[in-house]
């Protein structure tokens, strides 16, 4: 699943543990278990408050295999895809967590749940770094890298060419040959247009590809190398 495709879903909310209502742990656990394939990333393991994510980190084993923690030195700023992190403050015990969609030396823009301890979600851009501990990638994390499920439809951000998988026509070749995205296609799929993942393949070379029924093709969904997805 996609960023943008887990903020979609998720609009009004979730309550991942099934205890204490929608609270912002259980959104960031959501999107570890949908979009990074993290499992309970951030549940039990004695964490009760948002800010022991970030603060508890070295008794954290299984965060600690899934996950690297950067601190917020005024200097750097997280990466789309990010976790980041807020200290526990006079108005919040817990601190808080969330998602981030993009950011600056000076914003960062989230999408959050709980903001308003009511479990309100939203997706916002706060004007400075006031409290923030710091923000919690992914190993191995390719900040444009999508995860995608095969049955999920996805909206191209830039034109795609298609391949046919079973054809040599035009000089195309089988899926199995590919290892760059260098070589002839059939067809250009728009940019914006809907494509449907009906098969997903990861390729040796880490590259993502998707293949669509209707059109008998398929696409480089991400180039891993440079790490450019296609994908918005």
């Amino acid at each position: 699943m996609t960023i943008d495709a887990f903020v979609k879903k998720y609009v009004g909310g979730i309550d991942y543990d099934g205890m204490y209502g929608k609270q912002c742990v259980d959104y960031v656990n959501a999107y570890a278990r949908d979009v990074l394939g993290v499992k309970n990333a951030f549940y039990g393991q004695g964490i009760q408050y948002a800010y022991q994510v970030f603060a508890n980190y070295e008794a954290l084993p299984y965060v600690k295999e899934h996950f690297i923690r950067i601190a917020n030195e005024r200097t750097n700023y997280p990466l789309r895809g990010d976790v980041v992190v807020w200290n526990k403050s006079a108005t919040s015990k817990a601190g808080h967590i969330a998602v981030v969609l993009g950011a600056t030396e000076h914003t960062i823009t989230v999408a959050e749940q709980n903001y308003d301890g009511k479990g309100g979600v939203r997706t916002y851009t706060y004007g400075n770094y006031n409290n923030v501990l710091g923000w919690m990638r992914a190993r191995d994390a390719k900040p444009n890298k999508p995860t995608i499920q095969a049955g999920e439809t996805v909206k191209l951000k830039c034109r795609a060419k298609l391949y046919n998988a079973n054809s040599a026509q035009s000089g195309v070749r089988k899926i199995s040959d590919f290892s760059k995205f260098d070589c002839a296609a059939e067809a250009v799929i728009k940019r914006g247009a809907n494509f449907k993942a009906d098969k997903v393949v990861t390729k040796a070379n880490k590259n993502i590809w998707l293949y669509n029924k209707q059109y008998d093709g398929w696409i480089c969904a991400y180039e891993y190398a440079g790490d450019k997805s296609k994908l918005a």
